[in-house]
């Protein structure tokens, strides 16, 4: 039969067992692990809408970063291939239009008048 001061304790969790029980880790780590837990928590409690407001900006830049990243490489393919026609203008009747459009054509995949 259990004792009443068996009744009273609470069993445990796994890993307490496992790391502080059955590996000997130093009591010390343990109290100073759940001491940080505490101040962790009460930070997080206290701070709940500044986290929430730098998640959301966050994932707002990372949302946005690769659109960012995407239009500047295209841009600069664009600046580079109009140069390039530019520079090698066999055709001198085709206007900046033209050129352009033969650019962005290119950077997306088309292929450049002979």
């Amino acid at each position: 039969m259990k004792s009443k001061s068996d009744k009273n304790q609470s069993k445990l969790p796994w890993w307490v067992e496992l790391l502080f029980v059955q590996i000997g880790l130093p009591d010390s780590w343990l109290s100073k692990y759940l001491k940080k837990k505490k101040e962790a928590a009460s930070f997080i409690n206290e701070n709940k809408k500044n986290i929430v407001y730098s998640a959301i900006i966050i994932a707002g830049i990372l949302y946005i970063y690769p659109i960012v990243r995407y239009t500047s490489s295209s841009a600069s393919c664009i600046d580079k291939t109009t140069k390039y026609l530019k520079s090698n203008n066999t055709n001198s009747a085709q206007n900046a239009i033209d050129i352009n459009s033969l650019a962005v054509g290119f950077c997306h995949g088309g292929s450049l008048p002979e």
